[in-house]
Parts: C-alpha cells; structure tokens; sequence
C-alpha cells in the first residue's frame, strides 16, 4: 500500500486536494470505491458509500459528513484501507481555521480511528483493522497526521491528541481506555459540569 497523501491546505483549503488520491481503489466499509447504498437524492447513503464525498460534504453539512460518512471509515470501530487515506484530511480540516463544531467532532473521530486501529480484526466481525496490513498503514497515516495539530490550544482538545499519540507509540487496554475517556470530555461542551 502506497502512503497516504498527505495534503498541503489546512481546514476547508485541505479538501481541494482530495483528488490527489484515487478512492476509487481503496476498500472502505461498504466495498471498494463508490457504492452506491440507496435511493438518488438520498444524501446521507450516497456520502456513506463515497469516502472523497464524505469529506467534500465537511463544507456543506459537517454534521452529516461526519455521522454519516466519514464514521464509515470507523464504522463500529473497524477500520479500512481508505480509513488511512481519509486520516490526513481529518487532521488537516481539524487543524485548520474551522468552528470547534467541526474540530471537536473530527477529533473524536480521529480517537475513535486510533483505538480501531489498533488491534486486528481478522474476520470482520468485531472491531479493529479490517484487511492485510490494514492496522499499519492506518497507524502510520495517524502519526504522521498528528503533528499538524500541534496548533491546537484547548486543553480538553490537548488531551485527546495526547492520548492518541500515546495509542500509537504503544497500544494497551489503558492507553484505548484514556482515548475513550478524552474523546468523552472533548465532546462534552466546556462549562457542563
């Protein structure tokens, strides 16, 4: 497997690199490439199927695009080939000049994609790193993505980062138990008590 592109913008700006790499080839949780899962005009199943129009649709319906789409690479927590591919555009969007609506959420998906990738699911029936040498690549794709939220500031959002590096350079069940527990503090909106 190639490396993964890793773009040049940040925020919005990265996604008009997403044609620097060629989904059409990469396995996702529906199939390879563009699946077709529903009815036309049925937004939500045509971004679930499409990993570039997942991350395209950032800009229009961040809320969509993440529930809908892009936890598709992390689709109850197995990870893909295209999940390694659409590593790089999370962070640069997440690192970028973007709502915390937006970074929080893409960040958690980040921690979510760190703890499936962390271990093997040889069969596909329960979590983890879904197709040969799948959980490498996904875990080198993070790393490498990682540094380029160094510009984040928010204590809460600072933990959760840490936490994932922590994930990567060794994985233990309390290593992925403080990525949950930093995904949850990240999510819940500061001053809730």
């Amino acid at each position: 497997m190639d490396t993964p592109y890793q773009p040049n913008g940040t925020g919005f700006d990265a996604l008009d690199e997403l044609e620097q790499v060629d989904w059409s080839g990469l396995e996702h949780c529906y199939g390879k490439g563009v699946v077709s899962l529903g009815a036309a005009g049925d937004m939500s199943l045509a971004i679930a199927g499409d990993v570039s129009r997942s991350l395209a649709a950032l800009r229009a319906d961040s809320s969509l695009a993440i529930s809908d789409g892009l936890s598709s690479n992390c689709h109850q927590g197995t990870v893909y080939q295209a999940t390694a591919y659409a590593v790089p555009f999370v962070a640069a969007v997440a690192a970028g000049d973007v709502p915390d609506g937006i970074r929080v959420p893409l960040l958690a998906l980040l921690g979510d994609i760190s703890i499936g990738g962390s271990y093997i699911a040889p069969d596909g029936s329960h979590a983890g790193a879904l197709g040969d040498h799948v959980d490498d690549p996904v875990a080198e794709s993070l790393a490498t993505s990682m540094e380029r939220l160094s510009t984040i500031r928010a204590p809460r959002l600072v933990a959760l980062i840490q936490a994932i590096q922590s994930l990567l350079v060794q994985t233990t069940d309390a290593r992925s138990d403080a990525v949950e527990s930093a995904i949850d503090v990240a999510l819940t909106p500061p001053g809730t008590p």
